[in-house]
Parts: C-alpha cells; structure tokens; sequence
C-alpha cells in the first residue's frame, strides 16, 4: 500500500509538472501570436479598439488559460482513459453495480453542461465589467490634468467606486455559480455511490454477493466518479480563461483573413504616382481618400514594412511629443543643423523658437502649429535619408494664406527634385498648384 501510494504520489506529479509546462509553452505561443495578430492589424484598427480591452486581454486573459491548459485538458484527457477501465473492472466483478454505473455516470456530463452555459455566461460579463474598469481607469488618468482644471477629479472617485463596486459583485456571482456547480457534481457522486452502496449492503445482507467482491466495488466505485467530477471543477476555475480566449482568437482570425486577402489582391493598392510631380487626391468628405493612402503605405496592415524608409507621412491629426520644437522635428537622432533649417523655412515655422515645448500632445502649440511642425518633420526626414516620397493629409488646412502658399511652393520644390509628392486636400489653393489630379468619388 505504501508502495502504491508513492507511485500514485509520483506520478501526479509527473502530470502536474508536465500539464504545467505544456500550459506555459501554449500561453507563450498564443500571446506571441495575439501581439504579431495586432501587428498585422495596425494602428488604424487598433485606434478603434479599447487599449484597455487588449491589454487585459494579454495579461489577465492569456493567464486565466492556465487553469485550462494545466489542469481542464489533461484531467479531461486522463477522464476519457481511465473512467472506461473503472467501468469494465466494477462490470466484471459485479453485473449489476456495473449497470448502476453505466445509468448514473452520464448524469454528471449532462448536469456538467446545463451548469457550464450559467457559468459561461456569467464569466463573460465578468470579463465585460473587467475591461469596462480597465478602460474608464485608463480614461480617467489620461484626462487627469482636464479633470483637475475644472474641478472633476474628485467626482471621478465615487465614478471609480461604482465601476469597481460593479466589478466586485460580477466576481462574487461568479463564485456563487462556481460553488453551486461543485456542490450539485458532488451531491449528484454522492447520491450514485450511495446507490452502488446501498443496493451491495441489501445484497450482502441476502447472502448474494460476497464480502470480498463488495468491498472491492465499494472501493472502486467512488475512484470511477472522481476523475468526471474534477473535469467538471476544473472547467469552472478554467472558464475565465475560456472566455478571453474566444476574444483573442477572434483577433488572431481577422489578421489572418486580412493576411489572405492581401494575398489574394497584390494589386489592390496599387496606384500610379508620377514621380517629380505634386500629386493632389480630392474629392467629397468621407469617399476614402485617406483609407486609399493608408492602403497603400500599408499603415493599417503593419506597424513596419519594407516600405517604411521609402516615404515621408504627414497624418491630419498632429502627433507631437511633450518636448521641444527642435526634437519633434529631428528625434534623438544627431541633428543636422542646415537640413533642419531649411525644413523649418519650408514648413513656414516664424512664430516659434526652435528650443520652445510643444507640451503634452502639442497642448502649448496652436493647430496651425502642430501641423506645420509635422510637415517640417517630414521635410526633414526628406532632406536628411533616402525617402524619396513624401505624402500629407490636409497639409494646409490649419493655415493662413500666407504660410499656406509657403507650404505649397515647398512641396512644389520638392517634386521639382525629383521627389514623388502626393496630398490629399479640399483645398483650392494646393488643387490648382498640382501638376496631377485624382478625383475620388464618394461612393
């Protein structure tokens, strides 16, 4: 018996040891792919997500699926190979305890499922309320310097409390079903080795069954429902995990169908750009001449590509770093003072000083500012690397007519070059300076 006890001992080990590894390997591959997925995607679809959702979804959620891998499948696995041979060994011995096993073990995997759909669900909405607290926290302290400028930080805590109050009471559901589950598997166990028990008790009382062959069976039989019941606990505490799971594959899935797409239509973003011309796209508000350009530069499929040392990119909406002019239009890279200069000039910056701060998000600039310093990077980035294309969203549109035609005759310049030159504008002022138009119709 002792023997046996630490062979038993040693090998449930083994199995937690390896259940564990294996668990860690699988997590390890699923949130490379989930970050290489997101890749993929690009930061035009990742703008129209939660960063809160994702990033709980590649902490909180990859974890969760701990329970699932180290325990749920290897106990699941380990239930499909042994409960047959408790079956066959209690049959043998005893034809009637076997058919009593063969009707009340099943039970257990229908009550199993019936719990799991309860369980499921209040999982989902668990995770739900975990990604709402994440997202509003992370609101909050983006807006915090807003919130305390007119006196709403303060109002944000009784907010916070609501938010985690809610968070709190789907948690304690959670637990409640989890609980209910186990106890309902265990009272169901209970009732179908009491069954076993009591119908061996009356048979042995009535001299038709033999002590030695019903205490084997009594011994066997709660061994045969063991295996089931920790499937059925090791789903619950796995269901977390479960439920994040579905979210992330869903993602890896969309990457990888707009991975097929692209395979399947080399050609459609491919557009014929004069090169050493000044190219103006326009048409009506919302006909996709941006997604056109994203398309094609590949800013909504990939963070980098080979093209990305190619061209020069000016968003309509200002990107700017809290620091100072100088930095926002060269980085930390080393900085060469004439290029920068004349970057300066072409995008027409004369009402700021070069060492000025910009602020968070460019919240000490005005958006005349911010565009032009933008366009200076991108000047810059022409003059001082290979790139030999240079492409602006709305360049203009935050300035007056006087730097505006600044900023036309220097892209002007630059196409004049040798520099491929292609913006998207409404306005009339770029439209009659471009050497080639493109009209795109609002479909």
């Amino acid at each position: 018996m002792l023997g046996s006890a630490l062979i038993r001992a040693g090998i449930i080990w083994l199995q937690e040891f390896m259940a564990q590894r294996a668990a860690n390997n699988v997590k390890l591959e699923l949130r490379s792919k989930f970050y290489d997925a997101v890749s993929k995607l690009g930061p035009g679809w990742l703008a129209n997500r939660k960063i809160a959702e994702l990033n709980s979804l590649a902490t909180t959620g990859i974890d969760a699926l701990n329970a699932y891998f180290s325990k749920y499948l290897p106990q699941l696995i380990y239930t499909a190979l042994i409960t047959p041979v408790f079956i066959v060994l209690i049959w043998s011995a005893d034809f009637i305890s076997g058919i009593t096993l063969l009707i009340t073990l099943p039970l257990i995997p229908v009550f199993m499922v019936l719990i799991g759909w309860a369980t499921k669900a209040a999982q989902l909405k668990q995770l739900e309320a975990l990604n709402r607290l994440s997202g509003h926290f992370l609101e909050v302290m983006r807006g915090l310097s807003t919130l305390r400028i007119f006196g709403r930080a303060n109002a944000q805590i009784e907010t916070m409390s609501s938010v985690s109050d809610n968070y709190r009471i789907r948690t304690m559901k959670v637990l409640r079903v989890s609980f209910l589950s186990g106890f309902a598997l265990e009272l169901l166990s209970s009732l179908s080795v009491a069954m076993i028990a009591v119908a061996i008790g009356l048979r042995l009382v009535n001299g038709e069954l033999s002590l030695l062959i019903g205490l084997y069976v009594l011994i066997l039989a709660p061994e045969a429902f063991l295996p089931i019941r920790q499937v059925g606990a090791n789903f619950h505490a796995s269901a977390e995990g479960v439920a994040a799971a579905d979210s992330i594959l869903n993602i890896i899935d969309e990457a990888n169908l707009l991975t097929s797409q692209s395979q399947n239509n080399p050609g459609l973003t491919q557009f014929d750009f004069a090169p050493a011309r000044l190219t103006v796209i326009t048409g009506p508000s919302g006909a996709g001449k941006t997604s056109m350009i994203r398309d094609f530069l590949g800013l909504d499929t990939a963070f980098f590509d080979g093209k990305a040392d190619d061209f020069a990119w000016v968003a309509q909406q200002p990107v700017l770093f809290d620091t100072t002019v100088t930095l926002n239009i060269t980085g930390p890279a080393p900085i060469d003072r004439t290029a920068l200069s004349k970057a300066i000039e072409m995008a027409a910056i004369d009402d700021l000083e070069a060492e000025d701060q910009v602020g968070v998000a460019g919240s000490q600039v005005s958006g005349g500012q911010a565009q032009r310093i933008c366009l200076a990077r991108a000047f810059y980035r022409i003059l001082t690397t290979s790139a030999h294309q240079l492409f602006v969203d709305e360049p203009i549109s935050a300035l007056d007519e006087t730097r505006a035609k600044i900023v036309v005759q220097s892209l002007k310049k630059f196409a004049k070059n040798g520099c491929t030159v292609v913006a998207i504008s409404h306005q009339q002022l770029l439209i009659d300076a471009a050497d080639q138009k493109i009209e795109v119709a609002n479909v």
